[in-house]
Formats: C-alpha cells, sequence, structure tokens
C-alpha cells in the first residue's frame, strides 16, 4: 500500500517539555469561569460536558437523554483503507495550529448525544451564549490554556480577557477545520463568516462535503474521554497516537486481551500517516496510564532501545513494542491525573516509569525489597 500523500507541510508533533507542559496544566487548573470569577473552569467544563452526555445539554433538561457509551468516527478520519486517493484526516489536523482536532472531536461528542443515526444534525449553540440561550455556548465546552499578554495588548490598548480569548481560539479553530471542509460556514453580505450558523460536515473530509450524520459504526471512542477532561489535557500528538491504538484494538481485538497490539512503523507512515514523533508520544499515554506498554525482550523498557546491536540493521527483524488499552484509567479526571503524575509521582508511578506495569503491580512488600 503506498502511503498517503502528507503535502509539505511538517506534522506537528504536539511534543512540549515537562516543564512547560506542567505550567500548561497550572493554567488550566488556576482558570475561572463566568462573570463573577468564583468557579474553576475546568469543573464547570466537566460539569457541561457531563450533562450534555446525560440529557443532551439543554439547559432545563433533567430526563435522561441518549446516553451512548461511545462516540463512533468514521474509520476515514483516523486511517486511509486500501485504494484511498487521500490521506486521514488527524495527520492533516495535526499541522494545524490551535484547537481543530480537539474542537472536532467535540462537534461530534455533541452531535451523537444529541442525534440518532443517520439523523441531520443540526448546531444549536453561539460561540458565546446570549441571554436567551437554551444551549451551552461551545466557549462553555473547551477546556483550554490561554496566556494573556501583560497589562496591555497591542498599541496600547486593554488586553483581551481569558474567555476573550478563548473566544477567538475557538472561531479560528472552526475557520481551520472550514478548511478541511469538515464544516461549512455561511458568510454575511460583507464577507464575514457567521459562525453561529455553521454546518457540520462528515468527518472524513470528502470533497463533496456532505452534511454530517451520526454513524451507525466506526472507531469507537468511549465517552469519559470526553466527560473526563481528557480531549483537553491530552496533546494533539498524543490524542491521534490513542486513536491510533484504538484503531488497531478494534481491528485485533483477541490479540489486543491476550497480549496486546503493536503498530510497525510501515502501517504507522503509510495507512495512519503519523510520523515516528508524534508515536513517541505513546510514552505519556502509558505514564498516565491510558495504556500499558508491555515489556519486549531484546529492548530496554524505560528508554526504547534495542541492546542487540545486530538488530540495528535496516532489514534486521526488531522486538516490537506491544501496548494494551486501560478503558478504565479514563474514569479519572485526566487534570488531577496528569498534575499528579508529573509533579508529585507516587513510587508506583516511578517504578512504572522505569520498570514496567508488572513491576508497578507487584505488592507493597516486594516493592520496598527491590
Amino acid at each position: 500500500m503506498s502511503a498517503p500523500h502528507l503535502g509539505d507541510g511538517a506534522q506537528s508533533t504536539g511534543e512540549e517539555s515537562i516543564s512547560s507542559r506542567i505550567a500548561r496544566l497550572a493554567r488550566m487548573r488556576e482558570a475561572l469561569d463566568g462573570e463573577d470569577r468564583k468557579v474553576l473552569l475546568a469543573d464547570a467544563v466537566g460539569e457541561r460536558l457531563a450533562h450534555l452526555w446525560r440529557t443532551g445539554g439543554r439547559d432545563d433538561a433533567t430526563a435522561m437523554g441518549r446516553r451512548p457509551t461511545h462516540v463512533r468516527v468514521r474509520t476515514g478520519f483516523i486511517y486511509a483503507r486500501p485504494g484511498d486517493t487521500h490521506e486521514p484526516v488527524v495527520p492533516r489536523l495535526l499541522r494545524t495550529q490551535g484547537l481543530q482536532l480537539r474542537l472536532e472531536l467535540l462537534l461530534l461528542f455533541d452531535a451523537q448525544f444529541r442525534y440518532g443515526t443517520s439523523t441531520a444534525v443540526r448546531n444549536p449553540r453561539n460561540i458565546v451564549r446570549r441571554a436567551d440561550d437554551t444551549y451551552p455556548g461551545w466557549r462553555e465546552l473547551a477546556l483550554t490554556d490561554v496566556r494573556p499578554a501583560g497589562n496591555k495588548g497591542r498599541g496600547g490598548r486593554p488586553p483581551r480577557s481569558t474567555a476573550m480569548l478563548r473566544q477567538r481560539q475557538i472561531t479560528e479553530a472552526l475557520a481551520g477545520i472550514e478548511n478541511l471542509h469538515l464544516v461549512r460556514i455561511p458568510r454575511q453580505p460583507g464577507g464575514n463568516r457567521r459562525y453561529r450558523d455553521f454546518q457540520l460536515l462528515s468527518e472524513v473530509s470528502s470533497s463533496e462535503a456532505p452534511d454530517y450524520t451520526v454513524p451507525a459504526k466506526g472507531i469507537r471512542i468511549p465517552r469519559e474521554f470526553f466527560t473526563s477532561l481528557w480531549v483537553w489535557v491530552l496533546s494533539d500528538a498524543e490524542i491521534a497516537t490513542y486513536l491510533m491504538l484504538l484503531t488497531m484494538r478494534a481491528h485485533r481485538r483477541r490479540r489486543h486481551e491476550q497480549g496486546g497490539v503493536f503498530v510497525t512503523s510501515g502501517s504507522r507512515e503509510e495507512i495512519f500517516g503519523l510520523h515516528r514523533a508524534t508515536w513517541r508520544s505513546a510514552d505519556m499515554l502509558y505514564r498516565l496510564r491510558l495504556v500499558d506498554r508491555l515489556p519486549s525482550i531484546g529492548r530496554n523498557f524505560r528508554t526504547g532501545k534495542i541492546g542487540d546491536p545486530g538488530q540495528h540493521g535496516k532489514d534486521a527483524r526488531k522486538p516490537v513494542v506491544r501496548y494494551k488499552i486501560n478503558d478504565a484509567a479514563l474514569q479519572s479526571n485526566a487534570l488531577s491525573t496528569a498534575w499528579q503524575v508529573l509533579t508529585d509521582p507516587t513510587e508506583k508511578d516511578l517504578i512504572r516509569r522505569d520498570r514496567g506495569p508488572l513491576a508497578e503491580q507487584a505488592p507493597d512488600s516486594l516493592i520496598d525489597a527491590m
């Protein structure tokens, strides 16, 4: 199978230093919501997403909504099938800057908890809630990192508030995914976009740009990926790698349960369109317990390096690294989990990082003796 064309732009890896990531998490933990600025944004977003899952999202809704356990994504969003003439959507979103990948996933989450399969989906939300709106605005569903620039804006103007900056992030992301035929945004007579009236299009980014309908089948993303805020805490590269591993599990479920699944470099590049740098993000998924990385004979567990010099050749058969997805880990709050693992790791966190999940699961008395 030939590799999908990746274009001239470099694929963003989403990699950042640990110190930068901790600073970003700190801003997200401290961000405030609402006019009175008394509620943590992370708590408010989590509550709204959970309400959307429970009821469909209308402010006054109390009855049980659709409550699907998973968000289904059409396969063309994640990977290319033999004979496909264009690359999947995820690597194209990785080459963008901003919220495009996460916002697209949020749009699919919102649609599937309000509509059944094969039903035309309509957007009921403004970017920013108006007084008579009955649904939260998109800004109220997004936990994003913003950094206001000092005490003054450009040209001495007052600086934008964090709420205004989040609004701008969302509108810029909508404009970005419109360029990929994922939404259609009507124009005003003067040419300005009417963001309120955007139409969600198929997530496979077809040039025919059909309106989005909820698929009856596809790769399944657990709903906790959204309601526990993982979609906002993980980097784009980590999300792409997680979706790839979800796909491998869907196609190799028995192998996944028995001994984990692996992705060869050829499949990663040719089918999923992901670079090696993006694949390195699997290490953070492992540290956060979303996946287990299983020990591989011949590889150093911590570094992944191969010890036998004879296996470094181009044609040498290298030991593969297998992974198993931990759905239960999605139940934990993403922001709290990432903060704890990166800023105050427990002894078991460190053993997991250095020696693997089997060592972590050893009894405490055995760990003490190590």
